[in-house]
C-alpha cells in the first residue's frame, strides 16, 4: 500500500501517518513512565537498562543500546548513573579483556522487582478496552511496522524519493 504523493491539492497532514501517531504514543508514554519512576529514583532509560538486564544479564554497551532503542551516549550515561547507584556493575569480558559487560547487581534487581507492579499497572491503564485479539492484532502489527523501518532503503525507493524532491 502506497501512502498519497503529497502535491499542492494533498498537503501533508502529519496525524494521517503512523509514523506520526507513533511518535505521539512514544512521548506521551515517556512523560508518563519518568513521572511513575521518579518515586524510584530512576529514568525511563535506566528502566529499560534495568528491563534488559534482568533478563540477559551481562551485555556490553552496544548490545544493550540496541536492545534498549536507546543512542549509545544516553546508554552510557544511564549506566554510569546506575553503576554509581550500585545497581549495575561493569567486568571485563574474561576472554576479551576490551570488551567490557554491564551487570544487574541484587540492589538493581530489588530496584526493577520495586518499580515493575507500578510500570505494568500503567501498561495496564494504557491498554484498557482492548480485548486480548486486538492487543495480539496490534502488537502483529507493530511488529511488522517495525521490521519494515529495519530494512535497508533499496535504491529504487531512495531514487523514488530523489525525484519527489526534485
Amino acid at each position: 500500500m502506497a501512502v498519497k504523493t503529497v502535491s499542492k491539492q494533498t498537503p501533508y497532514i502529519p496525524d494521517f501517518y503512523p509514523t506520526t501517531l507513533i511518535r505521539a504514543i512514544y512521548v506521551r508514554n515517556f512523560t508518563a513512565l519518568k513521572e511513575i519512576l521518579r518515586p524510584f529514583g530512576i529514568t525511563p532509560v535506566q528502566w529499560r537498562v534495568l528491563t534488559n538486564l534482568q533478563e540477559f544479564d551481562g551485555q556490553n554497551v552496544n548490545a544493550l543500546a540496541e536492545r534498549s532503542y536507546t543512542d549509545r551516549t544516553n546508554l552510557s550515561r544511564a549506566v554510569a548513573a546506575l553503576e554509581q547507584e550500585g545497581l549495575v556493575e561493569r567486568r571485563r569480558e574474561d576472554r576479551d579483556q576490551r570488551n567490557v559487560l554491564v551487570f544487574i547487581t541484587k540492589a538493581g534487581l530489588d530496584k526493577f522487582e520495586a518499580a515493575c507492579p507500578a510500570v505494568l499497572k500503567d501498561i495496564d491503564f494504557v491498554l484498557d478496552g482492548f480485548s486480548k485479539n486486538e492487543i495480539d492484532t496490534l502488537m502483529f502489527l507493530l511488529d511488522k511496522f517495525k521490521h519494515n523501518t529495519y530494512r535497508t532503503r533499496r535504491p529504487s525507493h531512495l531514487k523514488m524519493l530523489e525525484e519527489t524532491h526534485a
